[in-house]
């Protein structure tokens, strides 16, 4: 494996803000926002002076600081500004409900919070419930983005049961300050895992984890540029965006642009064309939603490179109706809260050479990272054959907080054990089966959800589709698929009558082996439920329809 070095003496907010004062870049755009500049200068600037404020409020090393905001220069400022003052940041949803805020609250127990004023009222909510407001917690530390700053002091929230403190007044000028000293095994970040086989977890990562995927994946396997103009429609606190959009274009001098709206293709499309955006972070539902926009045009993304795509298996049928629509290269890949960022990749072409992209793979292995196949034995699979992924390389955090057994299970000696299943062909690309739990055996063969899902996505009367198993009369699992229908009739209303169902299946059977086909079609009158990630709940329809 290749390998990336660093100082033992290291923080990453060095590496990704202040080597850009160190370099000249000071004068350089690094966010543009709402019309806004913001130089990498100006940037440092207030990243000190958060880190300033947390050291002269009484931080300790390594305690954590919780950010709870939505993308907006601010958030940029508060988690460099605790990563430099030497704290462990984690970054959450700002529109969860107070009984999630509760929840993480009372999971990481933050020193400090900083948090968006369309967060408050739920913030506020969740604290009222929590023991960061009873004795031994000083509920100064809580400090509040606002839109409006006028005619605001400090702790002027009448409805909370904390203190308050606005950003803007918080921040003073930067004086000499000494952060606490970091080394690169420090812990840094705790990224959240999707909840997606419960709930969420905080992935512990130290400073020298984002620094080696930066090196050996954004710098030496994609060829990310200064000139490069970032946009991204995932969030920043979904560690995927925080990668892409953030840290990966900070890393070597370029601009990110960044907007607080819901990214929606009427929102996105005008904004990558207004800044000439080169780089663009998506995930396969925004892909889809972008394709069926209707004033979606393809001059909007001329100056697009490339676009990642990554959170969600992307169909090949989607992958292809994009091309076809838009000629945009899509670099589809796999990343995880446990190895920081993306570890198996398409490539698009640049200074390496040409790109190396083959629709319906997520691509090949990334140099730095060593992975492997394994059986329920744990010993190797044949070529060709699924097996369960391991995957090892200088990002994968070191354990889960507070989740030991988790932790043993999947965090193996430096290697992660996710309970993905794959398959490896002969050329090197890697293919995504669905996680473990999710493959079906049925009549003792298994088969992947996601190829079922991939074979009703190409008929056009599928909008979208979830593959689950159910068990039917005689006790035996057989596919069922839940599907939103594209069709409707005069009225509006979804057609879901039995001659679709029974298109659907013949649909399926025709294009591949009829024990795949689903059993069953059961349609639903609304969109699939997703998590803030954007991954279909499979949980949850598994509890709604298979029960």
């Amino acid at each position: 494996m290749s390998s990336a070095a660093f100082p033992d003496n290291f923080n990453m907010a060095d590496y990704f803000v202040f080597s850009n004062i160190e370099a000249g870049r000071g004068a350089k755009v690094a966010i543009r926002f709402e019309g806004r500049d913001i130089t990498y200068a100006g940037v440092a600037t207030q990243v000190k002076q958060v880190a300033h404020v947390l050291v002269e409020g009484g931080l300790l090393p390594e305690q954590r600081v919780l950010v709870c905001m939505q993308d907006r220069p601010e958030f940029v400022y508060a988690w460099f500004g605790a990563i430099k003052a030497g704290a462990t940041v984690t970054q959450i949803n700002p529109l969860l409900p107070a009984e999630d805020y509760e929840y993480y609250l009372n999971y990481v127990k933050p020193q400090f919070a900083f948090v968006d004023e369309a967060s408050l009222a739920a913030f506020s909510h969740a604290l009222k419930n929590s023991r960061h407001c009873e004795s031994g917690w000083n509920p100064d530390n809580v400090v509040v983005v606002r839109e409006h700053t006028d005619d605001v002091e400090p702790g002027d929230e009448p409805d909370s049961h904390c203190s308050w403190h606005n950003f803007a007044l918080k921040l003073e000028d930067d004086d000499e300050f000494k952060p606490w000293p970091t080394r690169k095994d420090d812990p840094a970040v705790w990224l959240f895992t999707s909840g997606s086989t419960g709930q969420s977890k905080g992935a512990v990562h130290t400073h020298g984890h984002f620094a080696f995927n930066t090196e050996v994946y954004a710098k030496n396997f994609i060829g990310m540029k200064q000139e490069d103009i970032t946009i991204a429609g995932p969030r920043l606190f979904f560690g995927y965006a925080t990668g892409t959009n953030l840290m990966f274009p900070f890393a070597v001098g370029a601009t990110t642009v960044l907007f607080k709206e819901r990214p929606l293709p009427e929102v996105l499309l005008p904004l990558i064309e207004r800044h000439k955006v080169t780089v663009f972070t998506s995930v396969p539902t925004l892909i889809n939603n972008i394709i069926q926009w209707p004033q979606a045009r393809r001059e909007a993304l001329a100056t697009v490179r490339f676009m990642w795509s990554a959170g969600e298996a992307l169909p090949a049928d989607l992958h292809k109706r994009w091309d076809e629509a838009f000629g945009v290269p899509i670099i589809d890949g796999i990343g995880s809260a446990e190895s920081f960022h993306i570890y198996i990749s398409n490539r698009p072409a640049g200074e390496h050479g040409p790109a190396d992209i083959r629709g319906g793979s997520l691509g090949k292995l990334v140099p730095g990272y060593a992975a492997r196949l394994l059986d329920d034995n744990d010993q190797p699979v044949a070529q060709g054959d699924v097996g369960t992924l391991w995957v090892k390389g200088d990002s994968v955090a070191t354990h889960y907080h507070a989740a030991y057994d988790k932790s043993k299970e999947h965090l193996r000696g430096g290697w992660v054990v996710s309970g993905d299943k794959f398959r490896q062909d002969a050329d090197g690309y890697w293919f995504y089966e669905g996680r473990g739990d999710d493959l079906l055996k049925v009549g003792g063969i298994f088969v992947s959800p996601l190829e079922v899902e991939n074979c009703l996505l190409q008929h056009p009367a599928v909008k979208e589709c979830c593959v689950i198993g159910k068990a039917d009369e005689a006790g035996l699992t057989k596919p069922l698929a839940i599907v939103v229908s594209a069709r409707s009739g005069s009225d509006g209303a979804v057609h879901t009558d039995a001659a679709l169902e029974r298109e659907l299946i013949a649909h399926c059977k025709a294009a591949m082996a009829r024990y795949k086909a689903p059993h069953w079609i059961k349609f639903a009158d609304k969109p699939l439920p997703r998590n803030d990630r954007d991954k279909i709940e499979r949980k949850l329809l598994r509890k709604q329809y298979a029960s």
